[in-house]
């Protein structure tokens, strides 16, 4: 409990009713942060909870493939690298990074490293996961704040 980190799992994303179930238990909502992949911009913008919003994976970017072909800079017609002529057309795809992107966004938190994971398992099935930073010796009643809000898988680091 070095850093007085608390993290727990609400069962969806609507700020409102997140918002409503921690400030029932008297939680001081400016050191709340909330990592969802499903908020609606339009929904948090009153909300007192800071929301990061996980930016999902895209697996397939119709424009990306098209936006310069038959345009001779980028595409076949056009110049070429040496050493990367092989015939085959890289897509957006390829270049990105194949961990769950909860990882870069959980990864400032004194999260164990086998348990982001499961916080990232959470994000992508709709669900939110809750961090209350700088605890410190309160953690634990942060922590019991948390479950009588509602949050699973409460965790003090």
């Amino acid at each position: 409990m070095a850093s007085g980190l608390v993290v727990g799992i609400f069962s969806g994303s609507d700020p409102k009713a997140l918002e409503s179930a921690l400030a029932a238990q008297q939680i001081d909502l400016s050191k709340v942060k909330v990592v969802s992949t499903t908020v609606d911009d339009d929904e948090d913008e009153g909300s007192q909870l800071e929301f990061v919003d996980v930016i999902a994976d895209m697996e397939d970017n119709s424009r990306a493939d098209d936006m310069t072909r038959g345009l001779g800079v980028w595409d076949e017609t056009g110049t070429g690298v040496p050493g990367v002529g092989d015939g085959r057309q890289a897509t957006l795809g390829q270049f990105q990074h194949r961990d769950d992107p909860t990882r870069r966004y959980l990864a400032g938190y004194a999260i164990p490293s086998d348990e982001v994971d499961n916080f990232g398992d959470a994000v992508a099935e709709g669900r939110a996961v809750v961090l209350y930073s700088e605890a410190g010796p309160d953690a634990q009643t942060v922590a019991a704040a948390f479950k009588a809000a509602g949050l699973r898988n409460v965790r003090a680091y």
